[in-house]
């Protein structure tokens, strides 16, 4: 029994020591291979997110002869802002921030940023373009003055991307923002001009790097499922063979038994026979005369 028990052990140590090999050599390939596609993956997003960043930035800078040219004209920024949005497929939000006091009979609280956004940005772009409904126009209700777009843009005086933030306006999704300063006929900076894109289309912090389990992680939950099955075949053995064991022992030592009580029948048998012998003897000699 015991070098029954010694060959089961010595079969789990061995299988598991397989799997854990094939473990081993399987995930370092896998490894290999998903970080050379993510390698290819990071620069195919890379090479998409600097078209998308190009075309965003060339269509806010085309726009700005127009958007100086209406500075008498600053209710054509409503205009301008929903062209923005409804011709270009990544703009979701676009608009214009005045500095204080620039238009004294528009706005509020001495603020003037007329602003147009996609009311619904996860309609495709083909049914957008025939359609300007999803796309509404309002005042910015903040001070927009605080903000880091606004104040790095009017201070450096040059375009930049900001930092991906949730938008609490209109969109109310993840977005980057990129901005340019509006200048008079005289150089003089008096607003800025923005476009606001979805993270997604602008940052590869949104790459989404969790896919599907891969083939070989499949065949490794089969490998794994497979070795428990065994396992627990191996062990079903062990039980049984040790139910098996205390049947045999249980066995023997009830046949033991057995013999026993039959070797003191055959005892007992041949002293009844001397003793009835013996009987005879002593009864003899006593009705004998001497």
């Amino acid at each position: 029994m015991k070098r029954y028990v010694y060959l089961i052990v010595m079969s789990v140590v061995i299988m598991f020591g397989l799997m854990a090999t094939v473990q081993y050599f399987m995930y370092k390939e896998d490894a290999e291979r998903c970080l050379l596609a993510k390698a290819e993956r990071d620069l195919e997003e890379s090479k998409r997110v600097d078209a998308v960043q190009a075309e965003v930035e060339s269509a806010v800078r085309n726009m700005m002869s127009t958007v100086s040219y209406n500075l008498d004209n600053p209710d054509r920024y409503y205009v301008i802002s929903t062209q923005m949005v409804h011709n270009n497929p990544h703009i979701v939000g676009a608009g214009m921030a005045f500095k204080p006091n620039y238009y004294l009979s528009k706005g509020k609280d001495e603020l003037y940023a007329p602003y147009a956004y996609d009311e619904a940005p996860e309609v495709k772009m083909k049914k957008k373009m025939s359609d300007k409904k999803y796309i509404r126009t309002r005042l910015l209700g903040f001070d927009y003055t605080e903000r880091e777009w606004y104040k790095k843009s009017m201070e450096t005086g040059k375009g930049f991307w900001t930092e991906p933030y949730l938008d609490q306006g209109g969109t109310h999704i993840i977005m980057c923002t990129y901005v340019e300063t509006i200048r008079d006929a005289s150089g003089r900076t008096v607003g800025v001009f923005f476009a606001d894109v979805p993270m997604e289309d602008v940052s590869l912090l949104s790459m989404n790097l969790n896919e599907d389990i891969s083939e070989n992680g499949w065949t490794l939950l089969l490998i794994q499922a497979l070795f428990l099955v065994i396992f627990c075949f191996i062990v079903w053995l062990a039980v049984r063979a040790s139910q098996h064991y205390k049947s045999q022992k249980v066995d023997v030592e009830k046949d033991t038994l057995l013999a026993e009580v039959e070797r003191l029948k055959e005892v007992n048998k041949k002293l009844t026979e001397r003793n009835m012998e013996l009987n005879k003897m002593l009864n003899k000699k006593l009705l004998s005369p001497n």
